[in-house]
């Protein structure tokens, strides 16, 4: 008895895969792309600035550096709401054509402050006492990112399924469901171009924010078959 059984078993495995062949092919594979954005305004002020200093040696370039760095930093940090970082510091000796060689020196100071007003202000008393402006520009905080992703992410799911369901009925074909989803994470794209205008040197410089547009973008397979009647 066990070997009838055994082969019938067989058989009605082979003819079970037999089955699901054709429902394997007739079911679609859709690829879909979708990003959400918005803009807004950018909410974080960078500001570079720098020390610069030539002498005859590089210990009188350094130790210049260091104290009116040191003189910076005590004054940038009586400003609530800017935060304070030093940057890259550097000392080279420097031979031209003519005349006797010499050794320069520089290190950056970057501010940082949604109080921009404080941070223009600071600015232009540290340029007043002598430091160089290397750039300046707004940025889009993370936070602000971070705050706008849920909502990206749901504006992007639901404007997905409404892609899908509609490309499914003009193909005549009903949507099972999804096969894979990868989800991205909010952003800006590239870096804001610097605003700014040079200002007298006991004047604050001036900076216009402008917007960023965040992004999102959600990549999808769904899957597609036949509609039962």
């Amino acid at each position: 008895m066990r070997a009838p059984l055994l082969a019938l078993g067989l058989l009605l495995g082979a003819a079970g895969g037999t089955l699901a062949q054709p429902a394997d092919q007739q079911t679609t594979v859709l690829h879909l792309s979708q990003t959400a954005e918005r803009s807004m305004v950018r909410d974080l002020l960078r500001i570079d600035l720098r020390v610069e200093e030539t002498g005859p040696d590089a210990l009188t370039v350094q130790t210049a550096i260091n104290r009116r760095m040191a003189a910076a930093l005590d004054r940038a940090h009586q400003v609530q709401g800017v935060q304070v970082e030093t940057g890259s510091y550097s000392v080279g000796e420097e031979r031209p054509q003519t005349g006797p060689s010499h050794w320069r020196g520089t290190q950056s100071l970057i501010l940082r402050s949604k109080a921009a007003d404080a941070a223009l202000k600071l600015a232009g008393a540290l340029q007043s006492s002598g430091l160089l402006m290397s750039s300046m520009a707004y940025e889009t905080s993370p936070e602000t990112v971070r705050g706008a992703e849920e909502d990206l992410t749901a504006e992007a799911l639901a404007a997905l399924d409404r892609r899908a369901a509609s490309i499914a009925e003009h193909m005549h074909l009903a949507v099972l469901g999804y096969r894979d989803l990868h989800v991205g994470n909010a952003g800006t794209e590239g870096r804001p171009v610097p605003r700014f205008a040079a200002a007298a040197m006991a004047a604050a410089p001036v900076a216009e924010p402008g917007e960023a547009t965040i992004r999102l973008t959600i990549e999808a397979e769904l899957l597609l078959s036949p509609r039962h009647p």
